[in-house]
């Protein structure tokens, strides 16, 4: 016999899977559709299927420069950010030094404050130094609010790893950068997977300062470049939504990649 709490259940989890989906699928047949089935009614099927609202865009405008510098900007915020994050998580889980706590509050306060309340100060300080409109900018700016992020998921990772483990290996005659390099690291994998995800992540989806501090297609990513689109007197709502799959394709993509160690990296430390 069914149970009604068990229809019940399943209802409710068929309404919020319909409600979570749904503006995805909205915003896929939407990236199919021309300018006036957009405009001329409400459809749930597009009437053809439209490839030049992705063809456009990247090939006979700027947005495919503007999607290798999201690119060339989430990669090179990896590696700008992971291996000093490794190190100042390390100092700040092993190493005790005066004030270190408030070091380490000091960095998260970073992450805290609005982006919004820097916007002025950065604007101004980067057109004195040349900053404005570069990928160089725009690299200082993102490890901002990184660095102190990794360092954070870092040290909590490396407090899981018992000391006894660091302690063999130097008893075995290894160096630091010796341990750090063949027992902490692979250990840390999950962590470090996790950490580079995330900051991929954050850097691809910022988009303050990327429209307000790069103007050129040089320096723009995509996130800034999708703000064009919106005018006072027309809105190419197809193109954006093709656009906006475009722009989650790799982020989807490095999350089922990394799975495994998002999966691994949760449980860390759960059982010693």
């Amino acid at each position: 016999m069914v149970k009604l709490e068990d229809v019940a259940a399943k209802i409710l989890v068929a309404l919020a899977t319909l409600f979570t989906l749904f503006p995805l699928y909205w915003l896929i047949i939407t990236s199919f559709k021309t300018r006036l089935e957009v405009i001329g009614g409400i459809y749930f099927l597009p009437k053809s299927i439209n490839l030049y609202n992705y063809y456009r865009p990247l090939f006979e405008d700027v947005y495919g420069a503007y999607l290798r510098n999201s690119f060339i900007l989430s990669s090179l915020e990896i590696l700008i950010c992971l291996p000093p994050a490794i190190l100042a998580a390390y100092a700040f889980s092993r190493l005790k030094f005066k004030a270190d706590n408030h070091f380490l509050f000091w960095f998260l306060t970073n992450r805290m404050a609005p982006p919004a309340a820097f916007l002025i100060p950065y604007w101004t300080m980067y057109t004195f130094l040349g900053l404005f409109d570069t990928i160089q900018g725009l690299l200082i700016i993102n490890s901002i609010g990184n660095l102190p992020f990794a360092i954070w998921v870092l040290k909590g990772f490396i407090d899981a790893v018992p000391r006894d483990v660091e302690e063999a290996a130097y008893i075995d005659g290894y160096t630091f950068w010796q341990m750090l390099r063949r027992i902490l690291l692979p250990m840390l994998k999950p962590a470090i997977a996790v950490s580079a995800l995330f900051v991929f992540i954050f850097t691809w989806n910022e988009m303050l300062f990327a429209s307000l501090l790069t103007t050129s297609p040089a320096a723009m990513p995509l996130t800034g470049g999708l703000l064009h689109y919106v005018s006072q007197i027309w809105v190419n709502w197809s193109e954006i939504a093709a656009l906006s799959l475009i722009a989650m394709v790799p982020v989807l993509a490095a999350i089922y990649f990394l799975q495994k160690h998002i999966a691994t990296a949760l449980t860390f430390g759960a059982v010693r």
